[in-house]
């Protein structure tokens, strides 16, 4: 089974959004010399991070669905 691409684009732009807003308030508190490249990079840092395991755990999540749907249709 597959997620629809629509409930995908959906929950990849919540966690884009709390990642971004992790990133910032990040940016804010370690904040040096030069804020602007602090915030983007702390920014960069929190979304790459939480949509690389947004990716995985739905390919995981659609991979377990498959196996438990093959899984029980071969008990019945």
């Amino acid at each position: 089974m597959k997620f629809s691409n629509k409930s995908k684009v959906i929950v990849y732009l919540i966690t884009a959004f709390f990642a971004s807003y992790i990133g910032f308030v990040l940016g804010n508190a370690f904040c040096s010399a030069d804020c602007l490249t602090d915030i983007l990079l702390n920014i960069l840092i929190s979304n790459s991070i939480a949509l690389g395991g947004v990716f995985v755990l739905v390919n995981l999540s659609e991979k377990s669905i498959t196996e438990w749907n093959q899984l029980s249709s071969e008990e019945e």
